[in-house]
């Protein structure tokens, strides 16, 4: 379980979705994440982050970040479209590296 993985590493990991609350929910039953989603409808976290789609601003084009508990961005992986997704061995990786 990759999630366990993670969590393994002293870290612990979480998507944020411009999805409604159930909609987000809906998906994390879907495919049993086993690690929180959170919604984001007014999409602040998004913004933050310049997480938007440029081509579909109602959505977030996917990003990884792994942040330090000082809050400081340690990697990140920013996707220019919807749909590109890393392998979480990746992360897992990248986590190792710190």
């Amino acid at each position: 379980n990759v999630y366990k993985e993670i969590r393994a590493e002293g870290t612990e990991i979480l998507s944020i979705s411009s999805d409604t609350q159930a909609a987000t929910k809906q998906t994390a039953q879907q495919i049993k994440a086993g690690f929180p989603l959170l919604s984001d409808t007014k999409k602040q976290a998004i913004a933050a982050y310049n997480a938007t789609d440029p081509l579909n601003p109602g959505i977030a084009r996917p990003q990884y970040y792994i942040i330090d508990e000082t809050g400081v961005i340690r990697w990140k992986f920013l996707d220019v479209r919807t749909g590109g997704r890393i392998a979480p061995a990746k992360i897992i990786e990248e986590l190792r590296k710190l």
